[in-house]
């Protein structure tokens, strides 16, 4: 079975609200602390944006395999939180997807996609992940 290692270095900032995340050359500002909106998006807002990132990149490296022509490619993830114990318990996507192919082909590359998204992969074995496409 062939692996592959991630890498991520974060550093709390000095101010406390905040806390930088890098990899290679990039970073992204991550709030850290606890029910503040307004120090940026919290640990669990970034499970969910890695959740739609990866199925974005996946649907974009199916397609492309596939000769699926994809115009334009939003994605809205959300998350459902209990707090006792606190974790995620349920993730729902849904894609909207601007494509002159059949939806029958756009359907079946949705489907390999998700079968191949490494972050739905994992969330689909901790919680209930459910996910659909339209136009």
């Amino acid at each position: 079975m062939a692996t592959q290692e991630y890498h991520v270095d974060l550093k709390r900032n000095e101010n406390g609200t905040t806390t930088t995340a890098s990899v290679r050359s990039f970073s992204l500002e991550l709030g850290a602390k606890s029910g503040d909106p307004s120090a940026g998006f919290n640990p669990a807002e970034t499970l969910l944006a890695a959740a739609g990132g990866c199925i974005t990149s996946s649907m974009g490296l199916v397609a492309s395999n596939s000769g699926v022509q994809i115009d334009g490619l939003k994605v809205k993830v959300t998350g459902v939180r209990q707090d006792s114990p606190p974790k995620i318990i349920s993730v729902h996507y849904e894609l909207t997807i601007d494509s002159p192919d059949t939806d029958r082909r756009i359907d079946s590359i949705f489907k390999v996609a998700r079968r191949n998204s490494t972050v739905l992969s994992t969330l689909r074995e901790t919680m209930e992940l459910k996910g659909e496409w339209h136009r």
